[in-house]
């Protein structure tokens, strides 16, 4: 069986500039991006499923990023939460109150509607997500140590711009 070395600045998936013109290049240009943001979020899933669990071993996922989304974000409605991601709010329901039940998460009135309640990140969240944040940003510093920082400035102006024209 033979290995194929690769490039990390070309993807596999992306064949070589000169090889495809106009349209069928852009089509593979598509089809690489495609495969690379595939794999980059096959990566993230799992990441953040690890983190869920640094900050508290019960915690899933999706707890993770409402939790996340809270503590950078500020005080929010379980219905605004619900807005964002795009969840019933029976869903965002049972995950507060998991959030609740482990201390991650407090509820507090709302000042603008007696009814409703705002809910936070607890100090202990804030100090738990702080750590977990920081040994994030020391694993990628640790795996772009090849990076010049202009690269990265590069990677994250161009990860923006790519945002921006996906919209929400």
């Amino acid at each position: 069986m033979s290995t194929q070395t690769v490039s990390p600045a070309v993807s596999p998936a992306v064949p070589a500039a000169d090889s495809t013109s106009g349209d069928d290049r852009r089509s593979a240009a598509v089809r690489g991006l495609e495969h690379e943001i595939g794999t980059m979020l096959r990566r993230i899933r799992r990441g953040l499923g690890e983190r869920a669990v640094q900050v508290h071993p019960e915690l899933n996922t999706t707890s993770y990023l409402l939790l996340s989304t809270l503590n950078e974000q500020g005080a929010r409605r379980a219905a605004d939460l619900a807005e964002l991601f795009s969840l019933d709010k029976g869903s965002v329901s049972r995950v507060v109150h998991q959030l609740v039940e482990l201390g991650l998460v407090e509820r507090t009135p709302d000042p603008g509607d007696g009814r409703a309640s705002l809910l936070s990140v607890t100090p202990e969240t804030v100090r738990r997500l702080g750590e977990v944040h920081g040994q994030r940003r020391e694993h990628f510093d640790d795996r772009l140590v090849a990076w010049t920082p202009q690269e990265i400035e590069d990677l994250a102006e161009r990860l923006g711009r790519f945002n921006l024209a996906l919209g929400d």
